[in-house]
């Protein structure tokens, strides 16, 4: 082949790509927990502690359902920080009692999630929705912007809503709910 200048040109052939090696850290296989060799305790100032037999001990942990619709009390991500997962606790159930109540204790601050029985009211003004309802623990007010966007449909009837300051609340199924109510749903779908 010939450029402009009639010089000769040579095309050199693409470089083999060489796939380097992955590190350590670039190792994405899970590591699953063995429930007899985990110990949570809690710290002065009441922040979870877990402690690995023989191991580690992490003086903070943090919790998270890996499958919170289908499987909320199993598979459950316990990592150092919001980034660094230690591993991964297939069945809860097998912790020793105390061990299983601090899990729960921190599972529930990370998810509560309050289920509405009953819709008294909902009210739009100036497009925020604010809602009056009933959930099991009380009787609650609070405001919902962007209807498309905060409230999440799961098949069939189950609707997830999050307020404007991020809590979320749960209607397993809104075709159960009283006659009332399932018409301010539907209004508002």
């Amino acid at each position: 082949m010939h450029n402009e200048n009639g010089n000769r040109q040579t095309t050199l052939a693409a470089a083999p790509t060489v796939n380097p090696m992955p590190s350590e850290s670039d190792d994405f296989t899970p590591r699953y927990l063995d429930a007899s060799e985990l110990t949570f305790t809690r710290s002065e100032v009441g922040t979870a502690r877990l402690e690995i037999r023989k191991e580690a001990c992490h003086l903070r942990v943090v919790v998270r359902r890996l499958m919170p619709l289908s499987k909320p009390d199993s598979y459950i991500s316990l990592a150092a920080d919001e980034d660094t997962e230690i591993g991964i606790l297939v069945n809860p159930s097998e912790l020793a009692p105390e061990s299983l109540k601090i899990l729960h204790e921190e599972l529930d601050k990370r998810y509560f999630t309050p289920t509405i029985q009953k819709v008294y009211r909902v009210k739009e003004q100036f497009g925020i929705h604010v809602w009056e309802v009933e959930t099991e623990r009380g009787r609650v007010t609070f405001s919902v912007r962007g209807l498309n966007q905060n409230i999440k449909q799961v098949p069939p009837a189950r609707l997830f809503v999050t307020d404007v300051r991020g809590n979320r609340y749960d209607i397993p199924d809104y075709r159960e709910l009283d006659a009332e109510s399932y018409l301010y749903i539907q209004r508002h779908l």
